[in-house]
């Protein structure tokens, strides 16, 4: 399965347009109807800062992100793809990605109706699988020609597999969660643009007879180069305030890339 997942989100990267950031921006008229939107990603980055002469370090990372939004008369079908390499001397190769669908019924009103799934992987954290699938509300709070807000919030269930190194097995654990977000995009001038994303999920896991809830956000800067070609920079981040297995809570990413839209 993973295989699939990680030659389908490859595919989907090289070819086509992260979380729902990346698609609520204020360039989706919602007058307009019956096209398609896109945004690919590609961020790259190698460097050998060892500390010293004799140790010969070289990390390398690859991040690409693609994502779809078709926008018919009444809803929106936005389709999101990530999918992160990151390999340093003499340590192993870790793996993420996930894709997303999603819809938006009735996009065009101030309240309206989301439908949403998941499948997602992380080796670098030991989450072979996760699927998760759900449904919801979407308040469009502002809406001007400079910025947008917007709320959801909504039930999922949430289907996640974990290597416990300790137990030496994988745990799986299938739990009813709250979602909920809050999104904005904000054109600070002709070239300078700032759209970000936060989520808060969080359920009562009833083989462990626990609440467990996760903090995720999503944050991108861009500047206008051309048209279609831009220069961004992305901060991703993520708390888990009780995890399944014995984890580090907190994990972030800062990225730098040139990104094409279309």
């Amino acid at each position: 399965m993973k295989i699939l997942l990680t030659a389908a989100l490859l595919f989907f990267t090289l070819t086509t347009y992260s979380q729902i950031l990346k698609v609520d921006k204020g360039e989706l008229d919602a007058d307009s109807a019956e096209y398609f939107i896109g945004n690919i990603n590609i961020d790259f980055n190698m460097n050998n800062r060892s500390s010293s002469a004799d140790q010969d370090i070289t990390f390398t990372g690859l991040n690409g992100k693609a994502d779809l939004v078709y926008m018919s008369d009444k809803h929106a079908y936005i389709l999101i793809n990530n999918i992160n390499y990151f390999k340093s001397t003499g340590g192993p190769l870790i793996s993420t990605g996930y894709a997303h669908f999603r819809v938006n019924w009735l996009r065009k009103k101030t309240f309206s109706y989301e439908s949403f799934s998941q499948i997602q992987y992380d080796d670098g954290r030991k989450m072979p699988m996760r699927r998760l699938l759900g449904s919801g509300v979407r308040w469009q709070v502002m809406n001007t020609d400079n910025s947008q807000i917007h709320l959801g919030t909504g039930v999922m269930f949430e289907y996640e597999e974990w290597i416990s190194s300790e137990l030496e097995r994988t745990l799986v654990r299938e739990i009813w969660k709250n979602s909920s977000y809050i999104g904005f995009d904000a054109n600070i001038n002709e070239t300078v643009t700032f759209n970000g994303i936060a989520y808060f999920q969080g359920g009562m896991d009833t083989k462990s007879n626990i609440f467990r809830s996760r903090f995720s956000g999503d944050f991108s800067l861009s500047f206008t180069l051309t048209n279609n070609l831009s220069f961004s920079t992305s901060f991703s981040a993520q708390y888990e305030d009780r995890p399944i297995i014995k984890i580090n809570n907190w994990v972030y990413s800062l990225t730098n890339g040139i990104k094409w839209e279309f």
